[in-house]
């Protein structure tokens, strides 16, 4: 294929389309961005460096290439000298004829003129039976169709595949003892197949089905037919399906990231450290990581630490976090170099946890038009990037507080009693570690680094995407469920909320109503309701302002999770039950039916007179003081100084 440094070429870089626009002084060449109109420039040596490097293609026509797309171009032989002297003299025969027509300004329509060109030729040549126009007109038709390729002269028989030789009643015995013998769990050896099938082919024999000659088929050809079957479908056969998915195991169908932010990976994992309270200075535990790595890159867009365990606050967390801009959290933290932001990508690749499989998660990835693809069980292959930064994480060389296995023999310093990092400073060396450890690290396979790949691949693809506003970001990353509207608004885990616009959708719809509704969950305050007619959402707030102003979603479930406890310990509910029968006791006991001498009785024993009833607070009888058994003096508390105490804080200073 030729090309000529002109106006108006046409070049794609990854999933951008260049175009020259004209030359500059000194060789170098202005080329834009034709969505961007970004302004490029390059050296000749450089640009045509790049087109013969692939790293420019050449866009041929109106509509340009795209990697599932069938190339105009037939396969290219790797080395022109890989061919026989055969083909050789039949390539440079053809192209004579040709190039002929090419220094002739010949087209390959004009057959008369082509005749002529044809005898001319074969005279100079001294060629005694030359081609027909009709074939050099294909050759020429074929060299012009794949750009000046010669691959395209070269004879389709090459290509060609020689067929089977076996008679076809052997061929489907091959395959049936295959299936019988070799196929199958028994996991019989291909020697034994190879023997039954010997014994298959003599009874064919001695029943007249094939002739004597065709009973024979070597150990090499039963081993090639065996070949012929994909490896996948050799192992399940024999070892099971498990295992063929572990020795065939790859990434997706449609292969690896091409490029940045077209699939970013989401996983969770506990960290083996125990943090302290940066307020009390006492232990907290192992926080939950939960990170969104670029697979294309391997470059860490964002993270979210917390103690609340995977779930859907993480996840949120995690993926607000990965599309916001970070420059302001890295000038606070001082770190070196900047933290890039993908915006939004094209699809999130999780497991089967239940936060993936949510209403909430399907709801957040729709609204921000992004797919979910779903990795099988027990397949953690299929996403290595993040698999891999976790194990990197035991790298790290904080040694206070880390959690480790216990060793016979070896010493086990108990994580809780040695822990001494906060929680704070742990969140601030994660960011170090990942924007200027982590992405500054060399991936050997790919000969760079995730800062330079993520770079250079956001330089090639269109412009990123980032959600119109934070509302909206919010809106679409929080947490969602469908609650009912009643009388007196909306309750979610006993917490009423309610706004103005409730009172018309329920003169309009009545009560009862399901609706969507949305909340952050690092702030429950506000409530966001969609309303049934279209697309408005209305915002409604916590009643109880003084409670839910800055709670989590969390926080209040942990507070009802305590209180629900303490409403249903052993003693309270012994106690309700004493209560409930000393109730019942008293109804009967006041509802018995006595007779007149009963009830007179019953008023001489308790000395009802009008001067006890007249009396008042007098009729009730004093209760006997106790008896005193220490004396005023002793009970008294004795002098004693007052012990001093060192004081110390955890606050930062």
């Amino acid at each position: 294929m030729r090309f000529a440094l002109q106006a108006g070429l046409a070049l794609r870089n990854g999933q951008r389309t260049l175009e020259v626009v004209r030359e500059l002084e000194g060789g170098s060449y202005l080329l834009e961005d034709v969505i961007t109109r970004r302004p490029i420039e390059y050296t000749r040596q450089r640009l045509v460096g790049d087109i013969q490097a692939k790293k420019l293609v050449i866009i041929v026509g109106e509509k340009p290439l795209t990697d599932g797309e069938d190339s105009v171009e037939p396969p290219i032989v790797v080395d022109l000298s890989t061919l026989s002297a055969k083909e050789r003299a039949s390539l440079d025969y053809r192209l004579l004829y040709v190039r002929a027509l090419q220094k002739g300004k010949v087209s390959r329509g004009q057959r008369a003129k082509v005749a002529v060109v044809i005898a001319e030729t074969a005279a100079k040549n001294g060629h005694t039976r030359p081609p027909s126009a009709t074939a050099v007109m294909l050759w020429a038709r074929k060299y012009q169709t794949a750009c000046m390729n010669v691959v395209a002269l070269i004879d389709a028989h090459r290509r060609r595949r020689s067929p089977r030789r076996l008679h076809e009643t052997v061929e489907k015995t091959i395959w049936k003892v295959l299936k019988r013998s070799y196929f199958t769990t028994a996991r019989h050896t291909l020697q034994f197949a190879h023997d039954d099938l010997k014994r298959e082919l003599k009874a064919l024999c001695k029943s007249g089905e094939i002739p004597a000659e065709e009973a024979q088929v070597p150990y090499s050809t039963l081993q090639r037919r065996v070949k012929t079957v994909d490896l996948y479908q050799r192992v399940a056969s024999r070892e099971g399906v498990a295992r063929a998915r572990i020795v065939c195991r790859t990434a997706f169908p449609e292969g690896f990231a091409s490029y940045a932010m077209q699939s970013v990976q989401i996983d969770h994992t506990p960290l083996n450290w125990v943090v302290i309270c940066d307020r009390t200075g006492l232990p907290l535990g192992r926080p939950l990581l939960t990170i969104a790595i670029c697979a294309y890159s391997g470059y860490i867009v964002g993270f979210y630490l917390s103690f609340y365990g995977p779930g859907m606050t993480s996840v949120s967390g995690v993926v607000r976090n990965a599309i916001q801009i970070k420059d302001d959290l890295v000038a606070c933290a001082g770190l070196k170099n900047a933290w890039l932001s993908g915006g939004l990508s094209d699809e999130f690749v999780v497991d089967n946890g239940l936060e993936f499989h949510s209403f909430s998660f399907k709801t957040m990835a729709m609204t921000l038009g992004v797919d979910l693809t779903y990795c099988r069980v027990r397949t953690p292959w299929l996403k290595p990037q993040v698999e891999r930064f976790f194990s990197t994480l035991n790298t790290l060389t904080l040694l206070k507080g880390k959690i480790t296995k216990t060793v016979a023999n070896v010493l086990r310093i108990d994580p809780y009693k040695d822990a001494a990092i906060t929680f704070s400073d742990l969140v601030k060396g994660l960011m170090m570690f990942v924007v200027d450890v982590h992405a500054q690290q060399p991936n050997w396979h790919k000969m760079a680094t995730p800062h330079e790949l993520l770079v250079e691949s956001l330089a090639q693809i269109p412009p990123v995407q980032y959600p119109s506003s934070l509302d909206e970001l919010k809106l679409a990353t929080g947490m969602s469920k469908y609650l009912t509207l009643g009388k007196g608004g909306i309750e979610m885990m006993g917490l009423p909320f309610g706004c103005v616009d409730f009172s018309r959708v329920i003169n309009k719809h009545g009560s009862g109503l399901k609706l969507l509704c949305k909340w952050d969950p690092d702030d429950i305050f506000n409530l966001h309701v969609l309303d049934p007619d279209g697309f408005t959402w209305h915002t409604a707030e916590c009643r109880w302002k003084h409670y839910a102003k800055g709670l989590s979603f969390n926080q209040h479930r942990l507070i009802r999770d305590f209180g629900r406890k303490t409403l249903t310990s052993p003693e309270r509910e012994k106690g309700l039950l004493d209560a409930k029968l000393a109730l019942h006791d008293h109804w009967m006991d006041a509802t018995t039916s006595r007779g007149r001498a009963d009830a007179l009785q019953a008023g001489r024993y308790q000395n009802m007179t009008s001067s006890k009833v007249l009396a008042g607070d007098a009729l009730e009888p004093s209760a006997p003081s106790p008896l005193m058994l220490v004396l005023p003096l002793e009970a008294l508390p004795a002098d004693a100084p007052i012990p001093t105490f060192d004081s110390f804080s955890y606050a930062n200073p």
